[in-house]
């Protein structure tokens, strides 16, 4: 073989602390499938935690110079909206550092749309790959090293000579036909043992891509028109060589894991079959459950003390219209059915809602938030969580947002809703205020049996006795009393000029996943809920 391989680093970084992004071994994983390109390329792969934009300066130059300390020909990005702007930050210093290698930018983010549009015609890449990534990556080393197939004959591959040259863009890939032809990132040994063996790593596996709806705000089923589904034998296999590699949780990263009844049961079944011994993390669409998979769940969960299983809901919204006009006509009584066999079979919840779809006001988001909290009221540890509608490159939501009038910016993160008709920007704060409030109550100990951003399990249910007991004692609702929160957090956290308090609310996301806890501490609610009293209430 020859000694001087071409130099190719694809670089990831996950959108969690526990995380990593599968993406780029499943790169690595089809290019290495091909024989030749084993034979003039040295692949390797740099999977970098989340970096938080509190984290920036301390995390990203070390991140950089790892990069250049590689010596690449080749430097590949897998582009999130939680880290295209590191990326971009990154590429512009590697540009000056190594001048002479690459860069090909790739990812979700990486839409065709506004590749034709020109909005990535700024940032420093040669290349870019739009849609699934994995036949164009391995076609473009083919071209790095043989010439050929020609750059315009790669389907999802945009390039130019220099940054200041527009792309030249190339037809949409089709996606692939089948999932088993992407060989197995964790079978193939190209998943690093150095990522595996790292403390509290959650494993991310594909069983399936594609999705059952075709929400408009969503990239899941971009250019797939049917879900195509992996093996359950390689399923299996996989999370057995998770298992003896001592890892401990799983993220099933599918849109919907229950999208085929038959098969999800299939795959617990020989789950149980193996009594393996882990923490799983599904997500499936409210409806898309019944009492066979979930008593499969259960089971599985009862296998030992560890095991536990966590079932990701999407709900958005408890308005029905709104759903529909996002493609996701699910009633609400779809997602109660689902929330009640995951207690019957004590199972967790994260329960997701998305704070400013089009139509919805402060009103109707008012509603969700206080259904959602009866919801929780009772139950043993069940997250509630919030994401800000992000108008994402590619979606039909960009077409909506331009005909309701919507307002999104990139000041502090990528494609955020700002405001709009229906929701002015002042509006907009009080309910990121009011979601940040109820993260913290919800998520934290002292609300359920289990903790759910550390994991720790507790009888401790003090705050939510000391809420729900402060809401009788004023006679407010959920929100009301909530609204009183945020009136003495704004006093309370004012000296130390935390996001929460400033006038935009920068970073509301990150606040309340990371600094919440921090900032807010279990003893100061409790002191505030008791010390309310009804003037409060009329103030």
């Amino acid at each position: 073989m020859d000694n001087k391989l071409s130099k190719a680093v694809l670089v990831g970084i996950a959108g969690s602390n526990n995380a990593f992004s599968l993406s780029i071994y499943n790169l690595k994983a089809f290019a290495y499938n091909d024989p030749e390109i084993r034979d003039q390329w040295d692949i390797s792969i740099i999977q970098h935690p989340l970096i938080n934009v509190n984290r920036r300066d301390i995390e990203v130059l070390p991140l950089i110079d790892r990069i250049v300390n590689a010596k690449p020909d080749l430097i590949g990005f897998s582009c999130y909206m939680w880290n295209v702007n590191v990326f971009d930050e990154i590429a512009q210093v590697l540009r000056k550092r190594i001048p002479k290698a690459k860069i090909i930018w790739g990812g979700s983010e990486m839409s065709s749309d506004y590749l034709m549009q020109g909005k990535f015609d700024k940032l420093e890449m040669d290349f870019c790959v739009s849609g699934e990534g994995e036949v164009t990556f391995q076609e473009f080393l083919r071209n790095q090293a043989f010439g050929v197939p020609d750059l315009s004959n790669i389907p999802g591959l945009a390039y130019r000579q220099s940054t200041s040259e527009p792309f030249k863009i190339n037809p949409k890939r089709e996606a692939l036909e089948i999932l088993h032809d992407v060989p197995s990132p964790f079978l193939t040994g190209v998943v690093d043992d150095e990522v595996l063996l790292r403390p509290k790593v959650e494993a991310n596996i594909e069983t399936q891509r594609g999705c059952n709806l075709r929400c408009s705000y969503c990239t899941y089923h971009k250019d797939m028109d049917k879900i195509t589904y992996s093996s359950l034998e390689r399923v299996v296999s996989e999370v057995v060589y998770l298992v003896n590699k001592g890892v401990k949780r799983v993220r099933f990263v599918d849109a919907n894991f229950s999208s085929d009844l038959n098969y999800s049961k299939e795959i617990l079944r020989a789950f149980i079959q193996k009594r393996f011994e882990l923490r799983l993390m599904f997500e499936l669409i409210p409806g898309f459950i019944d009492e066979e998979l979930a008593t499969l769940f259960e089971e599985f969960s009862n296998l030992h003390p560890w095991n536990d299983i966590t079932l990701g809901v999407g709900v958005q919204s408890i308005k029905l219209e709104t759903n529909k006009a996002m493609r996701r006509g699910i009633k609400i009584e779809k997602f109660d059915q689902t929330f009640e066999l995951i207690k019957k079979h004590n199972l967790f919840a994260k329960i997701d809602l998305i704070i400013g779809l089009p139509g919805e006001n402060l009103v109707d988001i008012e509603a969700s938030l206080e259904y959602m909290m009866e919801t929780v009221r009772f139950g043993q540890g069940h997250l509630l969580c919030f994401h800000v509608l992000r108008g994402l490159p590619g979606t039909e939501l960009l077409e909506i947002a331009q005909k309701s009038k919507m307002t999104f910016s990139s000041e502090h993160e990528p494609h955020v809703f700002v405001e709009s008709p229906d929701l002015p920007r002042k509006d907009m704060l009080k309910c990121l205020r009011r979601t940040a409030v109820v993260f913290r109550l919800t998520n934290h100990r002292g609300w359920a049996g289990r903790e759910f951003i550390s994991e720790r399990k507790s009888e401790d249910v003090n705050i939510r006795e000391a809420f729900f007991n402060a809401r009788q004692r004023l006679n407010l609702t959920n929100i009301e009393l909530v609204d009183l929160l945020v009136e003495a957090l704004m006093e309370h956290l004012k000296e130390r000029n935390s996001w929460f308090v400033q006038p935009d609310f920068p970073f509301a996301e990150t606040w309340w996943w990371n600094l919440s806890a921090f900032e807010v501490r279990n003893e100061w609610i409790l002191e505030c809920l008791e010390n309310l009293n009804p003037q409060h209430s009329l103030a």
